[in-house]
């Protein structure tokens, strides 16, 4: 480890960098909470100040202050290691020449550029550009925290100058800034700067380094190119997780606890000069569930603000709430004077903005209200009711939560309540079948794409079907129960025999092997959960009846699911078949609560 790392780990305890992100109580000697990395309702995240690390019993993430910044922000470690310096209050000059790899030498290249560009901007002969950003509000130093530049309209201006600081094309193209010439006949080695006549917004990662860039078309035509054209993906820019403005924010939405969500540059900028610091933009991509999952390690509550007369912006917020909903987050949204955007009236009247913000809504019941205020006939309100609301009631998981909308929605409509739950279920059962119930929700195509890391040994998903009981808390409580019975050499045989009466064959196959490839983390999650327990073999045998119980009920869930679907196809002999396994499981589930009862 380099001597800054060793410098700032003295100065930093585990339990200070990790309150700093997430809230973690007392547990005896060390300390829990909800794991930032997987969604979770009961705290399996552990935090040892002894060992100086963390452990989570859920997905097994595990580590010390860096892995945690590094995991947390998703930085690699030196971008873990300024963010830690700046906290501990370390010069990182001195370190200057540790750490050097091929993304330093990416990450400079892209610094020269911002450079670069800035000084274009302010060249005289570019003034138009800054009296542009001006004229949208932006203040001089506005445009110089953000780094704002501007890329001329010369074919190789940028090529040519990062020549003279020895940098290659091959650099230049890895990092996205040129690009090669399809032209007919153009050499091989024929290339051109990728943004040309562009006002130049940084992007940044959660370490303020520059990482790629947007260019919004400034200087000629608008018809000459797109009006914003983005970075490719890199080694450095992945759009898919880079939010604008993120890297600023993150401590706005810890302080404020939500997340302001905007559409572009202008109304981020314009925000956060405003004050409004939590406020993060999508930057003209897509949102997707990389983006939201980062947001929702900060908070779980996202205000959406936009132009509710736009049709095109109320699409795009319905496809951002289509994806944000089922993570669990609370979603509001703030509409903003027809006409406007959050920059626009930012500049002319703060006070309404802030206004729109105290009149939020959740989003369920700002559409129910928005509907109601067409002036539509019963009949073509209770079609918009069907067509815009109710899919979204139909994607929070949370049956509580789903019913108190139900409720509100059929109040504010005079539709029957029961009518609203029935059109509720049917979409659920679309969803659960696996059809898209929105398919003009370009955003939810990068979400199926997405993959979720879970390393933990009792909660992985190779060669186990979604859904197992391998996923089960019990079942990891067991496993490191076990483990702890083998460390104090005892004989697990019997508790071995009983959960592979209980587990179908292939998960007892996965549970067994994790047990015996991963005891250290198991055994370290039983000494949190049942260090000085008077009563351990009654603990395990507690375990293992809830572990049946669990297991019996889930397979009872599936079983009724699958009945459901072969009556709603007219499957009679199919539907029968399934009846008489669900009358066999309720028997086996009475027996077992007599068991326990007796």
């Amino acid at each position: 480890m380099s001597s800054a790392a060793e410098t700032i780990k003295d100065r930093l305890g585990i339990v200070e960098v990790v309150s700093s992100y997430i809230k973690i109580d007392k547990s005896g000697g060390n300390y829990k909470g909800r794991c930032p990395f997987h969604h979770e309702k009961t705290p399996s995240f552990f935090v040892s100040p002894a060992r100086n690390s963390y452990y989570c019993f859920g997905c097994g993430q595990k580590g010390d202050i860096f892995t945690f910044v590094q995991e947390f922000e998703k930085v690699d470690f030196i971008g873990a290691l300024k963010i830690l310096a700046e906290k501990a209050g370390v010069e990182l000059q001195q370190f200057k020449n540790e750490n050097k790899g091929e993304n330093d030498r990416l990450r400079s290249i892209l610094d020269a550029s911002t450079k670069f560009y800035e000084q274009n901007l302010h060249a005289p002969k570019n003034a138009k550009a800054i009296q542009y950003l001006h004229e949208r509000g932006l203040t001089d130093k506005t445009i110089q925290d953000w780094r704002i530049g501007y890329a001329e309209n010369e074919w190789r201006r940028l090529h040519d100058f990062l020549l003279t600081k020895n940098v290659g094309q091959i650099d230049m193209e890895k990092v996205g800034l040129i690009k090669k010439s399809e032209k007919e006949g153009a050499r091989v080695d024929s290339v051109y700067d990728r943004f040309r006549a562009r006002i130049m917004f940084p992007l940044f990662d959660p370490s303020s380094r520059v990482i790629g860039y947007s260019g919004r078309i400034f200087g000629v035509p608008d018809e000459d190119g797109p009006k914003y054209l983005n970075s490719p993906d890199t080694v450095l820019f992945n759009k898919s997780e880079t939010l604008y403005g993120y890297h600023k924010a993150k401590d706005g939405i810890r302080e404020w606890r939500y997340t302001i969500l905007v559409e572009g540059q202008m109304d981020l900028l314009m925000c956060h000069q405003s004050g409004f610091t939590n406020t993060v933009a999508t930057s003209g991509t897509s949102l997707t569930n990389q983006h939201l999952e980062k947001l929702q390690k900060l908070s779980d509550n996202l205000l959406i603000v936009f132009d509710a007369d736009n049709a095109g912006v109320r699409a795009t917020v319905k496809a951002w709430v289509s994806l944000a909903l089922p993570m669990g987050m609370d979603v509001k949204v703030a509409s903003l004077p027809k006409g406007d955007d959050p920059a626009s009236l930012l500049k002319k009247d703060k006070s309404s903005f802030t206004n729109s913000i105290k009149d939020k809504k959740h989003i369920i019941i700002y559409l129910t209200d928005y509907l109601c205020g067409k002036g539509l006939s019963k009949d073509e309100l209770m079609k918009e009711i069907r067509k815009e609301v109710v899919p979204l009631i139909a994607l929070i998981k949370s049956v509580i939560e789903s019913s108190s909308f139900i409720s509100k929605v059929s109040i504010r409509t005079d539709i029957y309540e029961s009518d609203l739950r029935k059109e509720v279920e049917e979409v659920r059962m679309r969803i659960i079948s696996g059809e898209n119930i929105n398919d003009t929700d370009e955003s939810t195509s990068d979400s199926k794409n997405s993959n979720t890391k879970d390393t933990h040994p009792l909660s992985g998903q190779k060669n186990i079907k979604e859904g197992s009981l391998i996923h089960d808390i019990v079942l990891r409580r067991v496993g490191a129960l076990l483990v702890w019975f083998k460390n104090s050499n005892r004989d697990v045989s019997g508790v071995l025999e009983k959960i592979s009466h209980i587990l179908p064959e292939s998960d007892f196959i996965y549970f067994k092997h994790s047990t015996e490839n991963s005891p250290e983390e198991l055994l370290f999650e039983a000494e949190v959960l049942f260090d000085g327990s008077k009563h351990i073999e009654k603990d395990m045998d507690d375990l293992l009846y809830e572990l049946e119980e669990r297991s019996l009920k889930h397979r009872l869930s599936e079983t009724m699911m699958e009945l459901g679907l072969a009556e709603k196809k007219h499957d009679t002999a199919k539907a029968e078949e399934l009846i008489k396994i669900c009358q066999e499981i309720s028997l086996k589930l009475s027996g077992l609560n007599k068991r326990k009862d007796g």
